[in-house]
């Protein structure tokens, strides 16, 4: 089984300064993996602190929004089309990544990992190119891939549905309904539910909010409009089922986030994923030079590691480990 196109077009790669939320979900799988500063990620409502070379892993589809808690925040992002696995015969509808270096911290594989990152953003030809995509995908798939027990019924692809997407993004302030929808493409509303999900990844109503939330993370960045004026400028009826929706998606309230509001780091919304000063992008490559060379890096981090929280409590179960062998063996 092989690809249908070059190996290089299932990737790309961008370095980018991060600024206040900005809310989004696409069919891409998105490895960001931070260079400088920090940022509070949130995914499906949960939310982590992520410093340099802290890394995470976001699923197709999934919910996720970054905010820079320091001015300067640099990060490079690396989407691979999930084709890339399905045809190679790779299931991943039956099952999911599960990669956050917030939640541990001393996996084995993120030097390696780093390295395969900054490998595939210098790499000079398609041997080097086709050789850390690889090299990447493997390191991902074997370590941070786990099968769940029920498969999720495979991606539709139907010619109706890039319009469907348009529709809603159109008109997501206007009260949209799935029966509306169904209505105006010919469809009876269960099996238009059906198909969209299919289509999408996730059902009509999440689409709808999330696109809601999209655009109202937005305003609340850039205006200072009442909470209630930004809910219904953006298609929701009442404030409550705004909080709700912000708080399930963001893991706070929009009155909470406007108070981490950040001015400093307002500018860099006006040019977010866009070019970034000749300083700031020397200064990113610089570092991801540095992880092309893991085992630098590891000792390194392994010097500044003697006295955490980590080395203590391995070496504290250690000796409760001896001790506890000596008493049995005392016994007997």
């Amino acid at each position: 089984m092989g690809l249908s196109k070059a190996i290089s077009s299932y990737f790309d790669q961008l370095i980018y300064a991060i600024g206040n939320y900005h809310y989004n979900w696409h069919p891409a799988i998105e490895l960001l993996l931070v260079i400088q500063g920090q940022i509070i990620v949130n995914v499906d409502g949960h939310q982590y602190q992520l410093a340099p070379a802290d890394t995470v892993l976001i699923n197709a589809n999934q919910g996720h929004a970054t905010l820079a808690s320091h001015p300067n925040t640099l990060a490079i992002r690396t989407h691979i089309q999930p084709a890339f696995f399905q045809e190679q015969g790779i299931q991943l509808n039956a099952g999911k990544f599960s990669l956050n270096s917030a939640l541990d911290r001393h996996h084995h594989s993120y030097p390696a990992l780093r390295q395969a990152v900054a490998q595939l953003y210098f790499a000079e030809n398609a041997f080097e190119k086709n050789s850390a995509c690889f090299r990447l995908t493997s390191l991902l798939y074997e370590n941070f891939f786990t099968p769940t027990n029920h498969a999720q019924a495979p991606k539709q692809h139907n010619v109706y549905f890039a319009q469907v997407a348009k529709d809603i993004q159109k008109d997501y302030q206007r009260p949209l309904s799935l029966d509306m929808l169904a209505k105006k493409y010919g469809y009876s509303k269960p099996y238009f539910s059906k198909l969209f999900k299919q289509h999408f990844g996730i059902g009509f109503y999440e689409f709808l909010t999330r696109e809601r939330l999209q655009h109202a993370s937005s305003e609340l960045n850039h205006r200072h409009e009442k909470i209630s004026t930004v809910a219904l400028n953006n298609g929701f009826t009442e404030v409550k089922s705004f909080n709700l929706a912000f708080k399930k998606h963001f893991g706070i309230t929009p009155s909470a986030y406007q108070e981490k509001y950040s001015p400093q780091v307002t500018a860099v919304d006006d040019h977010f994923q866009q070019e970034i000063s000749h300083q700031q992008l020397a200064s990113a490559r610089q570092c991801l030079k540095d992880f092309c060379h893991p085992q630098e890096a590891a000792q390194l981090l392994e010097n500044d590691c003697q006295n955490c929280v980590y080395k203590k409590d391995g070496l504290r179960y250690r000796l409760l480990k001896k001790e506890l062998v000596k008493l049995l063996n005392d016994k007997n």
